[in-house]
């Protein structure tokens, strides 16, 4: 999730629903990082070969690159160069990404999802509207150009639903 505000809310014995990060090999040809055993209790993570290394949340875990260069799954496992071995990172909060994951595969899950759409498909329109970088210099001019284009998309919503109701 990496935002601060997410541990602030869990202490606070709030709620929190997010869509975890995808867990996808770069190619449809390798195995991803849900291929791989990751113990959160014993910090261990094994890879499909069987091979066991240790990790701390946070840390990009590099398989031992003898063991993958002999590997006969290397192939299905890693493009790296020879020398090299089979990387993996563990994020910081990845307890709480895979709680998230399993929650995302339930019927209350998927609801609190749906919840979400409405309001991440008008920030996606008011990021279309903008562009990927600031208009201005400074912060100031910046926020009134977001608030411009949000009172914009919000007129255009509301043109919608009197067309609807019309």
């Amino acid at each position: 999730m990496n935002s601060p505000v997410v541990d602030d809310v869990l202490r606070a014995k709030g709620r929190v629903f997010s869509k975890p990060w995808g867990q996808r090999a770069r190619s449809p040809d390798l195995f991803s990082k849900r291929d791989f055993k990751i113990d959160l209790r014993t910090k261990t993570i094994t890879c499909p070969a069987g091979q066991v290394e240790v990790f701390e949340p946070g840390d990009t875990v590099e398989f031992d690159p003898e063991e993958c260069g002999a590997c006969p799954l290397r192939a299905k496992c890693t493009q790296a160069a020879s020398g090299r071995g089979r990387t993996v990172s563990i994020a910081e909060d990845e307890a709480l990404q895979r709680k998230f994951r399993k929650l995302q595969q339930t019927g209350p899950g998927r609801a609190v999802l749906r919840q979400r759409t409405a309001v991440e498909h008008a920030l996606a329109h008011i990021a279309a509207r903008k562009g990927h970088s600031a208009r201005y210099i400074g912060a100031r001019r910046n926020l009134f150009d977001l608030r411009r284009a949000a009172a914009i998309q919000n007129l255009e919503a509301a043109q919608r639903l009197i067309q609807e109701a019309a």
